[in-house]
């Protein structure tokens, strides 16, 4: 990400009082280092990571870390590893920690470089020691739950609950998977819960139409029926709060996802969801009073009631509440269990089957070390799905025109689809592989939104300075067209109306003459500027502009069909400006198929005994497009019913 540039300063002002102030004194010939203490900075995901690094003549004495903007849950878990490792060993020969790589390179960066300035040799500290063959660890439990985000941390506790002893396997060096950098968004039907909102007219509007749309099932018809009675009920009553049933969120999933998902799925994940609510309560997940009704637009506001999105929220005042959600789920596991023990680092590798029943599990550590696992009662699976696994999805990917290395990925990079492939090799039924969710816009060179100048609906050209899509058109569409250009690239464009620039900074709190520094925003104050910065021609470009505004002025897009202007779409009012962007990977709706039990399914539709799974490592539940909210409902309940089923058989 892009630096921050009050940090800047504020870092070139304490380097030259350092500067002035520190003890550099050489205190013999055979000192490594100058004594003192140094202080530099180096670039992480959120922007500048901050180092104080003090040494005597030969020991590196203390490395803290002073300022950073990193990810709560994920970067800090980095910072609170690397400084004391560097420490312990002596020694820049430190590896990254798993899922916090760029936090750990900034680390490792910035004390390389305050223990160049103590003049010490880098090129000695960075040198590795031989490892030593590992001797194989063979544990035991009662469960084995290979992932450790809100799934798999869902079913440690459940397993927990029923007095079972559990072993959690996570490969990253941090807990908490895609699930700790989401806003944790929790979806339910619970008409008690729904009171909490307003009903509004665009609420009703699609209560009806949904309930008067063509059933493409048995089960459709059913939940139509069912609402149907509910919603005139709901209109006798005169009751003014949003309306809302287990079953109107069965049928809201269920449409929203092409009607193509799993309807059994579907059912018991969505009748269980108030459960799962209050079962968080009853562990201590502090949940707001506030609901979200809609879904994000662009910069962030959200559009009322757009694909139902009615998500519940936990209370800030107790963190952020996706770092909530995993504390309490990790400490209520160790907490109310016989023996809850959690390995990080530690990757699966191989389910261990005999005679068809899943007994146990294979993995290695980081450091080479060999695990044996065995499981008494049952293995859950709960490894998310595949959104950074660039092989598989290019395996299965049958919508885009490319999903490959440049794509980024929205998800944590340890979601690289370990769990379905270890479940296919034992026989496990996979389903809605090439369904994968994409984001329409993310920065080309750094994958997220936050370094995007501009609305999400602007004007979108590509390396030729032409318009090729309605920008108004569905995710998939607009990403496909994207991605159907030379370099898979687009420009977003932007002028000083529509841009997202408040107070110097993104909507997503970059710092834009920073990023522009930096090659990652382009800025000018004609478009034949901007033309030239991005590498077009510049009458091209200039000409598109032109008529994509005639448009914007009559309402009539004859090139693509877009209805949806404003006069704020216009790009007529300096500065301009072009994001560089690019689809990424937001969500895999395919994977491992199970019933009610949780139990995971062979090819016959048969259950693999002692196997299980939850969360976005399993298929079915969104069919072809995840509801915002479903995904943490989706961990909490299956996995809750994952660890109940495994700890009971």
């Amino acid at each position: 990400m892009g630096k921050n540039f009050k940090k800047v300063i504020a870092l070139t002002l304490s380097l030259l009082l350092i500067t002035g102030c520190q003890s550099q004194t050489q205190t013999s010939s055979n000192s490594i280092y100058n004594e003192g203490t140094y202080t530099a900075s180096a670039t992480g995901y959120h922007g500048d990571v901050t180092v104080e690094v003090k040494v005597s003549s030969d020991k590196i004495e203390e490395v803290n870390v002073v300022e950073h903007s990193e990810t709560e849950g994920v970067g800090t878990t980095a910072i609170e590893k690397l400084p004391d490792l560097i420490v312990e060993k002596q020694s820049l020969a430190i590896d990254v920690v798993s899922g916090a790589t760029l936090t750990s390179n900034a680390i490792l960066s910035a004390v390389e470089d305050a223990l160049g300035q103590a003049g010490a040799d880098i090129e000695a500290l960075k040198v590795a020691t031989e490892s030593e063959a590992k001797e194989e660890v063979e544990l035991s439990a009662d469960v084995v739950v290979v992932g450790a985000g809100g799934a798999g941390l869902s079913a440690a506790l459940s397993a927990a609950e029923n007095d079972a002893t559990v072993i959690v396997l996570e490969k990253a060096g941090t807990l908490g998977g895609t699930t700790i950098t989401s806003g944790a968004f929790y979806s339910t039907g619970d008409p008690e819960l729904a009171k909490r909102a307003e009903m509004n007219d665009t609420m009703r509007a699609q209560v009806e139409e949904l309930v008067n749309l063509e059933p493409n099932c048995d089960s459709m018809a059913k939940w139509q029926e069912t609402v149907k009675q509910q919603y005139a009920d709901y209109v006798a009553s005169g009751s003014t709060a949003m309306f809302d049933s287990e079953e109107y969120y069965m049928l809201c999933v269920y449409v929203d996802g092409g009607m193509v998902g799993d309807v059994d799925l579907i059912e018991w994940t969505c009748a269980n969801a108030d459960e799962g609510y209050y079962w968080l309560e009853d562990n201590g997940y502090v949940w707001s009073d506030r609901v979200v009704v809609g879904k994000n637009g662009d910069n962030a506001v959200i559009e009322p009631d757009i694909e139902r999105c009615r998500r519940l929220v936990g209370d800030e005042e107790y963190g952020r509440p996706a770092t909530q959600m995993i504390d309490v789920l990790e400490q209520r596991a160790i907490e109310v269990g016989p023996d809850t023990k959690i390995y990080t680092e530690v990757q699966a590798t191989e389910l261990i089957s005999d005679n068809g029943k899943v007994v146990g599990v294979k993995a290695q550590g980081k450091d080479g070390t060999p695990y044996t696992i065995m499981a008494n009662k049952g293995v859950v699976l709960a490894t998310g799905g595949f959104a950074s696994g660039v092989e598989v999805r290019e395996k299965y990917n049958t919508i885009y025109p490319y999903l490959g290395e440049q794509v980024h990925s929205t998800n944590v990079v340890s979601d690289t689809g370990d769990g379905i492939n270890m479940a296919e090799a034992v026989g496990a039924q996979l389903v809605d592989m090439e369904k994968i969710q994409v984001n329409k816009i993310n920065h080309y060179d750094l994958g997220g939104t936050t370094m995007i100048a501009a609305a999400f609906s602007n004007i979108l050209v590509n390396e030729d300075g032409v318009r090729f899509v309605n920008e108004y058109d569905t995710e998939t569409e607009v990403a496909k067209a994207i991605l159907s250009q030379p370099d898979h690239k687009g420009f977003l464009l932007a002028d000083a109306n529509n841009c997202n620039v408040t107070d110097g900074k993104t909507s997503g709190g970059e710092d834009v003459e920073q990023a522009i520094a930096d090659g990652y925003i382009f800025r000018a104050d004609t478009i034949e500027e901007l033309a030239q910065q991005i590498g077009v021609d510049a009458q091209t470009l200039k000409n598109t502009i032109d008529t994509y505004n005639e448009s914007v002025r009559t309402g009539v897009d004859e090139e693509f069909g877009r209805t949806t202007f404003t006069k704020q779409d216009l790009i007529v009012e300096a500065p301009f400006y072009a994001t560089p962007v690019i689809p990424g990977v937001h969500h895999t709706m395919g994977g491992v198929k199970i019933n009610e039990n949780a139990e995971v399914l062979d090819t016959e539709g048969n259950p693999i005994e002692g196997l299980y799974a939850a969360g976005e490592v399993v298929g079915g539940l969104s069919g072809n497009n995840r509801m915002s909210g479903d995904a943490i409902t989706a961990n909490v309940v299956q996995g809750r019913v994952a660890g109940q089923q495994a700890a009971n058989s």
